[in-house]
């Protein structure tokens, strides 16, 4: 019988592990292992849009934290001695860890996450878990994941704000983004480490400007079954790669792109 894995509480420690995730994952079959390397690799700068999507995400997965992670800035012309005396001020108070948002953003972001919360509440939602990340073992491999909530209805739940919720726009994000490999990446790390079944993978997605709409989506069976494919992809090549030392890009060979990829056309990365 496998023994749960504990939870990781804290970002920075589940950053800091070494396994195969979901974004990983897309990078390897998505591109090449090189670009899963440079992934690995590069620093984490915090931009406007992962700040608004971190506090989108406490606001209505962990409201109880809202206040120990983010504090808004004043106000003030920092140009004037009074606005300089009042920011210092500010900064100096801050505890370490917490995220400052200026005005504006906060109250964006307060107003998509509403919209959110409210379609978790007509749709009767739960979470007896939010933002549960672990490591589990799969083949061999260390998988790692960061499920934003686990319902008491059955399901693994994904938050995602975007700019437009209509079906053919989100059909052009899961595609581009391979949401299809997230849902399998992580219904299958929970079902393995935890041995329990859930009825589901599905994604919450709420606009990000009036009338912040919202959808709820599961994703297909076909969609899916190609899913099941990239992640057996992923799995042997993060394999190869940590097991080779070798992380190779699209290689030297001629690839014959077509609107149909032709049976002898390959795009596959291969080890010697």
């Amino acid at each position: 019988m496998r023994i749960p894995p504990e939870p990781i509480t804290h970002r920075v420690l589940y950053d800091g592990i070494q396994a195969l995730n979901y974004s990983l994952a897309k990078e390897l079959v998505g591109k090449s292992p090189a670009h899963g390397l440079a992934y690995l690799n590069q620093e984490r700068e915090e931009t406007k849009a992962l700040r608004m999507g971190s506090l989108i995400h406490c606001a209505v997965l962990q409201p109880e934290l809202l206040n120990e992670k983010f504090v808004t800035a004043p106000e003030c012309d920092r140009r004037t001695k009074d606005g300089k005396a009042t920011y210092e001020a500010f900064q100096s108070s801050l505890k370490p860890g917490m995220t400052v948002v200026s005005a504006e953003e906060s109250a964006e972001c307060h107003i998509i996450a509403s919209a959110a919360k409210h379609a978790l509440e007509r749709m009767g939602v739960e979470f007896e878990m939010t933002e549960f990340m672990f490591t589990t073992d799969h083949c061999g491999v260390q998988l790692k994941c960061a499920i934003d909530g686990v319902g008491t209805d059955g399901y693994l739940w994904d938050l995602k704000s975007t700019d437009d919720c209509s079906p053919a726009a989100i059909l052009k994000s899961i595609r581009a983004y391979r949401y299809n490999l997230q849902a399998y990446f992580y219904r299958l790390c929970f079902e393995t480490a935890f041995e329990r079944r859930v009825l589901g993978f599905r994604f919450l997605f709420v606009e990000k400007a009036p009338p912040y709409a919202t959808a709820v989506v599961e994703i297909g069976p076909e969609l899916m079954s190609y899913a099941c494919s990239d992640f057996e992809k992923a799995l042997q090549a993060y394999r190869e790669c940590t097991t080779l030392g070798e992380w190779p890009a699209y290689g030297d060979e001629v690839q014959v792109i077509d609107i149909k990829p032709s049976a002898s056309a390959s795009t596959a990365i291969t080890f010697a």
